[in-house]
């Protein structure tokens, strides 16, 4: 399963969403820590990608790929 993880600068309930290409998005404020996110989020499928997702965001640069979405939103994806 892909997954990705949104990161913004507007105010946001932490969220754990399945995007219409079925990869998994996290989407949480760029200053709460991805660890109590994750324990904070509920999905049917957050139990099994925990890991996946602190991979994900501790992975070297070289393994992951940033789109800005817009002007307060990052996107990352492992490439």
């Amino acid at each position: 399963m892909d997954l990705e993880i949104e990161l913004t600068e507007r105010p946001t309930t932490p969220s754990l969403h399945t995007q219409p290409d079925g990869r998994l998005r996290l989407t949480f404020h760029w200053h709460d820590e991805i660890g109590r996110v994750l324990n904070t989020v509920t999905h049917p499928m957050r139990e099994f990608v925990i890991d996946g997702f602190m991979s994900l965001w501790s992975s070297d640069d070289d393994a992951r790929a940033f789109e800005q979405v817009d002007p307060q939103t990052i996107v990352i994806r492992s490439k």
